[in-house]
């Protein structure tokens, strides 16, 4: 090595050895600097990543509201429904559920504040399936009558009718204390708005006038009511009857008729290792249930009642509890079949004095039981006006208002229009036609069914807190009659819907219905059930014959 280089050696060694105080601070904020721009070189780039995913996302609201109005979700009759529609359907459908059947809806195992989709309504579909099942099933009825009415030249203003449901939405919403925009989402789905709904919301009104129209044209002749009661006697017939119950005095603790115990260790070691005395466990299971007595101490006391009851038959028609005008099927099963039993000829039939015991085995007791008449109940239903004020104005108010003006049915359903909180009576003026007993409060039927209620009563009656002014019409066809004709318009539609749709078809291009997927596969399951089946017989048939033909 050469002295030069030897020099310029030295010196690097003792550059590097050599490092001030001033030299490290100067080193370090380098460091530093050059950390801080790869740190906002990745800041940068996670910002880009993150304003881009919001521009997405943002843009995304657009996108999907427009798929939502515009693209296909399912097609049924051939007319494709978009989401929005679907969702109305479906939201219509559920709500209507859940308000018929809300106080058991934990019984069906259903929670409406938790996801519907993880929710199972059977083994192979949850409560969204289900819902959506009913949903389409109401598409299809929609369609296949929009269409009948449509070819029929129907035509229905819906404009005082739309008027209406905007002004309860709008009363709604304020009751909830939400916007009207957010009260129709919460009720037709997250894409509906006033604007988006109104074509399904008219159509709607079109399809129920039109359904409505075809009730009319197929309300049911008076020959024919009575053709189908003639038919029918013991549905519709009332019967007067007197009864005393006996029931069996069953012991409470074993008698000589008990079953005999089997001895067991609980039962027969009283002594406990410390020599305490041992609990008997037969005692204390005892103390906990009550005395379940033998077939034979049952039967005992069953036949000694037996001898009350015949005692009682004898006095039941004087002494026995008065039942008056019960329907067949408001009777006790046991006693409805001997009280209508009509016999196999008329002189065979149950006549006024008859009395019976009847034995209820379940129960552990015996009717006595006397008939008086059965008859067909003509009593006739009743057409009334009905206000149910708002909180602005009380029943007796209302009334005064009425009373001041022309006071006439016209004037009352005026009145109506103006102050009842039930909007769907607004736009017939609270009109109820054919009212009847059955169902109605006490207090409202006392009122309208009063043998002495002339046409032009009024009255304001409370019932739980609820206010309802009452006008009265006056009478109208029996209870009966009414329920014998729907009934028969009943099964009529029933029929005429299912004809109609018969052959309405359901795609669904984008697999977006579960149900179908499940009915599918269940159908394919059942197939080869099927087949497997037939070929077991068919096996078991060749074999059968093959021995057969052995045997010969």
């Amino acid at each position: 090595m050469s002295k030069n280089e030897k020099v310029t050696e030295n010196k690097e060694q003792t550059e590097q050895k050599v490092m001030t105080k001033y030299d490290r601070k100067v080193q370090k904020r380098k460091e530093e600097k050059e950390k801080e721009k790869k740190e906002e070189r990745i800041s940068t780039a996670i910002g880009i990543v993150v304003l881009v995913a919001l521009v997405c996302l943002v843009a995304s609201f657009p996108i999907r509201t427009y798929l939502a109005t515009h693209e296909t979700y399912v097609v049924v009759n051939g007319e494709a429904v978009n989401k929005v529609e679907f969702d109305y359907q479906y939201n219509l459908t559920k709500n209507n559920y859940i308000t018929q059947y809300g106080s058991y809806l934990t019984y069906f195992g259903l929670d409406t504040s938790k996801d519907l989709s993880t929710q199972m309504y059977s083994d192979t579909l949850t409560w969204q399936d289900y819902f959506e099942q009913n949903a389409v099933e109401s598409l299809k009825q929609n369609k296949a009558l929009m269409a009948e009415a449509k070819a029929a030249g129907f035509t229905y203003d819906t404009t005082d009718e739309y008027n209406t449901f905007k002004e309860t939405i709008k009363t709604s919403a304020a009751s909830a204390g939400i916007s009207e925009k957010e009260y129709v989402r919460s009720i037709y789905g997250s894409y509906a708005t006033m604007g988006r709904i109104e074509e399904y919301v008219k159509n709607d009104m079109v399809m129920n006038a039109y359904y409505q129209k075809l009730q009319e044209d197929n309300a049911p002749s008076d020959d024919e009511i009575q053709s189908y009661y003639e038919e029918n006697k013991a549905t519709y017939d009332s019967v007067d009857y007197r009864l005393t119950t006996i029931e069996a005095e069953l012991p409470t603790e074993p008698t000589e008729l008990a079953d005999p115990v089997e001895e067991t260790a609980a039962t027969t070691d009283t002594t406990a290792t410390d020599g305490t005395a041992a609990t008997d466990a037969t005692a204390s299971d005892s103390t906990d249930t009550a005395y379940q007595p033998s077939d034979a101490e049952i039967a005992k006391a069953m036949e000694d009642a037996k001898v009350l009851a015949d005692d009682a038959e004898q006095t039941v028609a004087k002494d026995g509890e008065a039942h008056e005008n019960e329907k067949k099927s408001s009777v006790n099963y046991l006693i409805s079949d001997w009280l209508f039993d009509d016999g196999r000829e008329a002189r065979d039939a149950r006549k006024a004095g008859d009395t019976t015991v009847i034995t209820n085995d379940n129960s552990h007791c015996y009717y006595a039981v006397a008939f008086e008449k059965r008859y067909l109940d003509e009593t006739p239903s009743a057409d009334v006006r009905v206000i149910i004020p708002t909180e602005d104005k009380t029943g007796e108010e209302i009334l005064e208002e009425w009373k001041n003006g022309a006071a006439t049915e016209d004037s009352f359903a005026e009145l109506c229009k103006k102050y009842t909180q039930d909007t769907s009576a607004v736009e017939n003026g609270g009109l109820f036609e054919q009212v009847t007993k059955t169902g109605m409060t006490e207090e409202l039927s006392n009122w309208i069914f009063d043998n002495s209620r002339q046409a032009g009563d009024t009255v304001a009656i409370t019932v739980s807190d609820t206010t309802y002014v009452l006008y009265y019409i006056g009478q109208d066809q029996p209870e009966w009659k009414i329920n014998i004709k729907n009934t028969l318009v009943s099964d009529t539609m029933s029929q005429h819907m299912q004809d109609i749709t018969a052959d309405v078809t359901v795609e669904d291009p984008k697999g977006k219905l579960n149900y179908l997927k499940v009915q599918a596969e269940e159908s394919a399951a059942a197939e080869t059930a099927t087949a497997e089946t037939q070929e077991i017989t068919e096996e078991q048939t060749a074999a059968t014959e093959e021995t057969a033909t052995q045997a010969q």
